[in-house]
């Protein structure tokens, strides 16, 4: 069954239910699931609450005392949780789209201390914002915590940094993670420690960590991560910043295996600190370095992990633009709401295995989106936490709202094409509404981001829409404005403002018309369905091409022999395929799957069931 793009970012927009696969309307892309990999699959693995009674939380007092008892799978309904909150040993904690926990004034949002067998997912963590004074972290894994997965979550804002991991904790994995700060930081943005002292010589064997698919956005300046003593795995990862002074930073006794990532208009990818005593090694192992003003080659040979792990190429500008890309959609609290998804809780193998084969069975089976049931471990149904509110705490003082995104607040659009995103960061508030978007643009909270999103509806009269989006939930909200101009179907925008510009791909076309790609590896299955659908991620006006899915053939049409060839790469931004443009062109895709393809300037994600 064929779909239009209109048609299919309208189902997405109404969080329709397709096949197997449900996407609701809090978040409009649902999150594959990828599975444990790293040090967290060592010594023994990482499975958190596995095997022990499920509870949902709507309050912060509930979510503090469960968390530090632990023993105990954990969801938490959207709100803001104001912490901090200790986590105990053996304890999944695991967010519905919308649960934030924040930072105080002082103290952490969320500390481990101590703990054991830990999981954290699809949360964010608000700090109170970074400054020259000496404070918490926003996210803690301290004093010898171990087997530790931090996954799907956004963290910013940290007030003495955003994520540390100190005093011989060990086995720690942070994956598919966005760390940024925003406007409410005025000074000490270093984001991330791993050994927090020169002269903490008791780390020496510990702090074993594995840091993949994770996203150090705008406003970091520094630390991702700075590390001391430890050994530490930095692979296929984005750098970004365009506040970064430099990215990963090797201090005494540092062992960085630096594999695969992409570095973009970021000083120095590598700073080499050898002050406080001997780099152990620090090494650049096939990376990707555009606009890097002060390139760094490394030093020494890196450890060798114990485990395997797939990772995605990034030799040439389109495969690490596809890594990009994916990183940038799936990155931060973007997994599903439990029960739906069929895996929420994997386990871990403690021996090495790929990334690709280590999750294992969910605790999380209702289908629905309220709290799963207990587990038969579960002695009473006092285990369940109630509250009057579901919503968690009311924010009190002046809401902010953030403009983010490509897109401009200001636009032209023809009917039936689809707007340039954009998105306002809520802070100081529960969430946004808006007003005066024409038919078919709507506005989608994604934990504290509200999304401007959509396609205008072919039957919306040309005109000028201004919209107002508000915050909702604080003692002051905040509005912003703009204004959509919608033009008739058919006529060109007066300007390209709603493109977003990528630089062309440096790989040159095949010899074939359609070749697989050597290092073609499996993706994440999906559910099948009778339907399949695509949607633009960015675009050039100049190429426009559409993209239709017949069974498992991906069909391009409307581009030209002069277009720049065509790249088919999977959720990992891994190249699967790459074709020679013609004007109806076709790749048949080895499974069933959600895939990233570019055509010159273009991205559009499609799904193939």
């Amino acid at each position: 069954m064929e779909m239009n793009n209109a048609k299919w970012s309208k189902m997405l927009a109404a969080g329709v239910v397709l096949g197997a696969t449900l996407v609701t309307s809090s978040f409009a892309v649902t999150s594959p699931d990828f599975p444990m990999a790293g040090f967290a699959t060592q010594n023994g693995g990482t499975t958190g609450g596995k095997g022990y009674s499920e509870v949902t939380v709507d309050n912060v007092n509930d979510l503090k005392s469960y968390a530090k008892a632990g023993n105990k799978i954990i969801y938490v309904k959207p709100g803001t949780y104001m912490g901090p909150v200790e986590v105990g040993s053996n304890v999944t904690i695991y967010g519905y789209q919308g649960a934030i926990i924040a930072q105080p004034t002082t103290g952490s949002a969320m500390k481990l201390s101590g703990s054991t067998n830990v999981i954290i997912r699809n949360l964010k963590f608000k700090g109170v914002g970074a400054h020259d004074d000496d404070d918490e972290d926003c996210l803690q894994v301290n004093h010898e915590s171990k087997n530790v997965w931090i996954d799907h979550v956004d963290v910013y804002d940290g007030h003495d940094g955003n994520l540390d991991i100190t005093n011989a904790s060990d086995y720690v994995t942070i994956s598919w993670t966005k760390f940024s700060y925003t406007s409410a930081s005025t000074g000490h943005q270093f984001s991330n420690l791993i050994g927090n002292s020169k002269t903490k010589t008791s780390d020496r064997g510990h702090l074993n960590v594995t840091i993949h698919h994770t996203w150090w956005a705008d406003g970091v300046v520094e630390r991702m991560p700075r590390v001391r003593f430890g050994k530490v795995h930095v692979a296929n990862n984005l750098f970004d910043s365009k506040d970064a002074s430099y990215c990963v930073r090797a201090a005494i006794e540092a062992d960085i295996r630096i594999e695969r990532n992409v570095f973009i208009g970021v000083q120095k990818a590598l700073d080499l600190y050898t002050s406080d005593g001997a780099i152990t090694a620090a090494q650049m192992i096939e990376n990707y370095e555009e606009n890097v003003k002060k390139p760094q080659s490394g030093t020494g040979t890196a450890f060798k992990p114990s485990y395997s792990m797939s990772l995605t190429d990034v030799s040439t500008q389109a495969k690490a633009y596809a890594l990009r890309d994916s990183i940038k959609l799936y990155a931060g609290a973007t997994l599903p709401d439990p029960g739906a998804s069929s895996v929420v809780t994997p386990a871990s193998s403690s021996s090495a295995k790929s990334s690709s084969s280590v999750a294992s069975s969910s605790s999380a089976k209702s289908s629905s989106s309220v709290a799963p049931a207990s587990s038969s471990s579960a002695k009473s149904s006092s285990s369940v936490a109630k509250s009057s509110s579901s919503q968690g705490q009311v924010v009190s003082g002046t809401a902010t709202l953030t403009k983010h995104g490509s897109g401009s607040t200001t636009q032209t659009v023809a009917a039936g094409e689809s707007i340039a995103d954009f998105y306002f960061t809520v802070a100081g508030a529960t969430g946004a509404t808006v007003t005066g978007l024409p038919d078919g643009v709507t506005g989608t909270l994604k934990g504290s981001d509200y999304y401007i999103s959509g396609t205008v509806s072919a039957t919306v009269a040309p005109g000028a829409y201004k919209f107002t989006v508000t915050t909702t939930g604080a003692t002051t909200n905040a509005s912003k404005s703009g204004t959509i101009t919608v033009v008739a179907s058919g006529t060109a925008p007066a300007s390209s403002s709603s493109a977003s510009k990528d630089p062309e791909p440096a790989e040159g076309s095949s010899s074939s018309n359609t070749e697989l790609a050597e290092e073609s590896s499996s993706s994440m299955e999906l559910p099948n369905s009778s339907e399949s659908g695509t949607t633009i991620l960015s675009q050039e006006a100049g190429v426009r091409a559409n993209l239709s899915v017949e069974g498992r053939t991906v069909v391009i049409h409307g581009i030209s022999q002069n277009t720049a060839p065509i790249y088919l790469f999977d959720q990992q931004g891994r190249l699967v395929a790459k074709s020679l443009a013609s004007e109806n062109c076709a790749i048949t895709v080895p499974r069933a799957g959600t895939y990233l393809v570019r055509i010159g300037h273009e991205t559009h994600r499609i799904i193939v069931r």
